[in-house]
């Protein structure tokens, strides 16, 4: 849109007035240094990122010098060249990760000469790459020379000493620390200093850069974000009147740009940094920080390939891959976690990541010693005592959550992220009324913080709160204009102007223009059923209205449910809002969105009924579970792929359940966690009654956590709940798998012409046991017309596993070709019955049983067909041709207008089935207008003319 282009332009070219306290400073000591100018060129990166490229850097004292300049001090002698190359070795070991062997080098060096800057330089850096904290500033002091103000060795020493300060926390030491090394030299006119003191300021331009930035970095992180800004502008002003020429020295002006949101000029300076050194990993690490978060993934990715190219063994690359592939989940971020503490032991911020990822899963246990390792390092770790009060907060552990969140504000008391932080978790938990407290208080401290404002605007849609929602997400995109959710989502609420909303009680059914006519009706039919039944079943009335809104675009459903398109499910409920796909979003892929529809709105009734405090495994089970309960062949069955993970040992404990939906570690958890959540309900209904799942929604509200709930409603410890749930499972599915075991056990010959018919037929026979044997001989008999043996293996086929439709399928075809119609009807019963998206078998079916003259079960599949597709102006007119014969007038008329409304080809007849409807109803008025209309569209359609008669004679 052109409103957001012009603001997205206005943030590229914005730029404000900075402050030159520092800059002046620092350019008064190193002005002039460098010889050439570098082209100013992009994001923020992490802090050992950044340590790296002040502290692996070697003096750049590499000038050629004439004979009469061999001078050097008295101390200090001329290097040798087989010295050198040895120094240079090691540094490029150090480059490479490979740190054993850099640290032997270096030693070798240090016991030929204690005083090699270089080699201290290097020791300091494999220390601090590796986690030796305490060793790291314990050897930096003893490199302290006694005058701490005259060599770049003393700055890099000091400023190792400052980091080592800053990863354990003790914050106003290590700023100190900081200002100290990035103030440490007297400033002298550029004509009063020597070439080698030149040189010599040249080399600590970096380490001097780098101080301040960290300096900056740390006034943030305890509260003093205007400070911390002035230091990001004054090392901003510093390069508009320097030279810099270094890959560590653009790094770091990149990343102050960077912290002034400035990520273009940024991005610019990274790319510049890696022409600079393109053999400078940590150049690229850096780059690829700036990319993930500004959402470019793949892009990152690009950069993140080339630094495992040039040091495989870095910390900071392991975590900045993990961060990386975040967004996608997976087992591929937990590998990474762990191969960057297995360089870096007490990497904080990788501990916290995978601290996080646990409580996403709801593995509180696990994330908690995590966070405890981090604080013993760190006892000022904001993000450890933030994920520490969520997870107080998530398990309503009151008073622990308190004194971890008055711990986090002693740090930083203008810390919106600690709050943001709190509000993701009340977000997982579905807590979203909790969630935007939150989330106001985060952009309340820290106006900035765009991503909170953002999840502010979400959670306020997710409440129906939509013009506040706007005005929040319109805040983040004003900030953030790379962020693709917010665009998404103004883009989105852009189309709500299409919608229509129709109320039925307690339900708003907001649907598209185009299929209100259509969709409405239908889905306030099914809402008020799903009400009734379920309010009595759980003893509950939820608070309304409840929203129901439909999308005939899947991706605009998926930015109204999560901001991007490419999410792969159905629907959503937020609690008082459901939000899913209309039947036009999937036309062709067979989709049940009346199945949808009494899913998510069992959501409402769990959601509400325990304070939305019932964990996604509880929740997603019981609406599986319901659908089983509402139609025949609704909600997910035993399937191929379900039987193969229970053979495969794969179902969740009960404890890990909710890890399945939370952090997938193969493709098919998520589907599995969503059948077996289903199970485990079924399970405690078959054993316990449905009184014990209300007692432990019970349980929940009340704020209990699911191992004292199963001891409390089921008498049973969770151990005790995973054995017997689990011969419940082997018992109702179990019995399939050695009927299908051949499938994954061996590789299965293909139906092709290089199988001959006899081979299968021979291999089904002997194989009587093997289902896809079965399968594949009624396959290749049917390709052959062979109807008697494809009878013969799809019947086998059925008796084996009787859930999969294709055998169905295949009997009600060859059924038809014989004209057994009994046959047909049996078989497509049956199919649907375990498929509920297949609207060819409800629509052919009903077709037979109203040949047949069963007129109730042929109006109840076409009802059943219209929750697949409702577009079908024939079966309409053919349903309300049925309610009329009954005497259901009401309906007749709902039925011929919406085959009015699916526009079809003659709008005559379809005005005229309105009128009869209407004058059955005895509203002669309605009756006459809709007869009218039809004569106009067709003067000489007899059967309307006849009813406009009727109708003008009646008094």
């Amino acid at each position: 849109m052109k409103e957001r282009v012009e603001e997205k332009n206005e943030f590229h070219r914005r730029g404000a007035e900075v402050s030159q306290s520092f800059a002046e400073n620092l350019s008064a000591t190193l002005r002039d240094l460098c010889a050439s100018a570098v082209r100013k060129h992009w994001e923020a990166s992490a802090f050992l990122l950044l340590l790296c490229f002040a502290l692996v850097v070697p003096f750049l004292t590499t000038h050629a010098q004439n004979p009469e300049k061999k001078k050097k001090d008295a101390n200090q002698s001329e290097p040798a060249q087989e010295e050198v190359s040895h120094i240079e070795a090691a540094e490029a070991q150090l480059k490479k990760g490979e740190y054993e062997a850099a640290t032997a080098a270096f030693n070798k060096l240090l016991a030929a000469n204690a005083k090699d800057q270089r080699a201290q330089r290097g020791v300091l850096k494999v220390m601090l790459e590796t986690g030796n904290y305490v060793e790291a500033e314990t050897t930096a002091k003893k490199y302290l020379a006694p005058d701490a103000t005259k060599d770049a060795s003393n700055h890099f020493a000091r400023l190792t000493i400052a980091e080592v300060m800053a990863e354990t926390g003790r914050y106003a030491e290590a700023i100190a620390e900081f200002e100290r090394v990035s103030k440490a030299t007297t400033p002298k006119e550029k004509e009063n200093k020597t070439e080698a003191e030149l040189e010599k300021e040249a080399a600590v331009q970096p380490l001097l850069l780098r101080a301040e930035l960290r300096r900056g970095e740390l006034l943030n992180a305890t509260g003093k974000p205007d400070e911390a800004q002035f230091v990001f502008q004054g090392i901003s002003k510093f390069w508009d009147d320097n030279t810099v020429e270094s890959a560590e020295g653009l790094t770091t002006i990149a990343t102050a740009l960077a912290y002034l949101e400035k990520p273009q000029e940024a991005k610019d300076m990274y790319l510049d940094a890696i022409t600079a050194d393109e053999a400078n990993a940590e150049a690229h690490i850096a780059a690829a920080e700036l990319f993930t978060a500004k959402y470019a993934y793949a892009d990152a990715a690009e950069f993140l390939k080339d630094a495992l190219k040039l040091n495989p063994n870095s910390a900071a690359l392991h975590l900045a891959i993990a961060r990386n592939k975040r967004f996608d989940g997976g087992e591929a971020v937990q590998q990474a976690i762990a191969k960057a503490l297995s360089i870096n032991p007490n990497l904080a911020a990788a501990k916290l990541l995978a601290a996080s990822t646990d409580l996403d899963a709801e593995k509180h246990e696990d994330a908690a010693k995590k966070i405890d390792d981090v604080l013993k390092l760190n006892p000022n770790a904001l993000e450890a005592h933030a994920l520490r009060a969520a997870s107080h907060w998530v398990n309503n552990r009151t008073v622990p959550y308190e004194t971890a969140l008055k711990a986090a504000l002693a740090i930083n008391p203008k810390s919106g992220e600690l709050y943001e932080t709190l509000a993701h978790y009340a977000t997982n938990q579905r807590r979203y009324d909790e969630s935007i407290v939150f989330l106001r208080k985060a952009v309340e401290l820290t106006p900035n913080l765009w991503n909170a404002h953002l999840a502010l605007g979400q959670a306020l849609l997710r409440t129906n709160k939509n013009d506040e929602g706007r005005a929040a997400v319109e805040t983040s995109f004003k900030g953030d204009p790379f962020n693709p959710w917010a665009k998404n989502t103004l883009e989105f609420l852009d189309t709500l102007g299409d919608f229509r909303e129709t109320t039925a009680g307690d339900f708003v059914i907001r649907t598209h223009e185009k299929e209100s006519t259509v969709l409405a009706g239908y889905a306030a039919d099914l809402l008020t059923e799903a009400k009734a039944k379920l309010t009595a079943k759980y003893k509950f009335t939820p608070t309304g209205p409840i929203v129901a809104e439909f999308h005939p675009n899947h991706d605009d459903f998926a930015v109204r449910a999560l901001g991007l398109p490419g999410l792969g499910a159905l629907g959503v409920c937020f609690g008082q809002q459901i939000v899913q796909d209309s039947p036009s979003a999937r036309a062709g892929e067979g989709f049940n969105w009346g199945s949808t529809l009494w899913h998510e709105y069992t959501h409402v009734i769990t959601l509400q009924i325990t304070d939305h405090r019932i964990p996604r495994w509880f929740s997603e089970g019981l609406s599986v579970f319901e659908e089983h309960k509402a139609r025949p062949g609704w909600g997910d069955d035993w399937s191929i792929t379900n039987v193969k993970t229970l053979a495969d040992g794969r179902w969740f404990k009960i404890n890990d359940l909710d890890g399945g939906f939370m952090r997938p570690k193969k493709p098919d958890d998520v589907q599995l966690a969503y059948f077996e959540a289903s199970q485990v309900c079924h399970f405690i209904e078959d054993k316990f009654g449905f009184d014990a799942i209300l007692a432990m929604l019970k349980g929940y509200k009340d704020q209990k956590r699911t191992p004292d709930i199963l001891r409390e409603a089921l008498k049973l410890t969770p151990e005790e709940f995973d054995t017997q749930f689990m011969a419940y499972v082997q018992e109702r599915g179990g019995k399939y798998i050695k009927t299908l075991a051949p499938m994954w056990a061996k590789e299965a010959p293909e139906v092709s012409k290089d199988v001959t018919k006899e081979k299968l037929f021979e291999l089904a026979d002997a194989q009587r046991d093997d289902f896809a044997a079965q399968m594949r001989a009624g396959s290749k008999a049917i390709a052959e017309k062979n109807d008697e043996a494809a009878l013969k293996y799809f019947r086998r086929a059925t008796e084996l596993f009787p859930l999969q439709s294709e055998a169905y399928e295949a009997l009600a075809g060859i059924y038809e070709r014989r004209g057994d119609k009994a046959a047909q009807i049996e078989s497509l019963e049956a199919q649907i019955k375990v498929d509920e998206n297949d609207y060819a078998a409800h629509k052919k079916l009903a077709q037979l049983k109203l040949a047949q003259g069963d007129k109730a079960r042929g109006l109840e599949l076409l009802k059943l067909g219209f929750f697949i597709n409702p577009f079908d102006h024939a079966l309409h007119t053919e349903a309300g041709t049925l309610l009329l014969e009954r005497k259901e007038n009401e309906a007749a008329l709902r039925e011929y207008q919406v085959a009015l409304g699916t526009k079809p080809p003659n709008f005559a007849e379809a005005h005229f089935n309105v009128a009869r409807a209407y004058s059955a109803l005895g509203k002669a008025k309605e009756a006459k207008r809709a007869v009218l209309q039809s004569l106009e569209l067709a003067p000489g359609f007899d059967k309307a003319q006849d009813l406009l008669l009727q109708l003008t004679e009646k008094p």
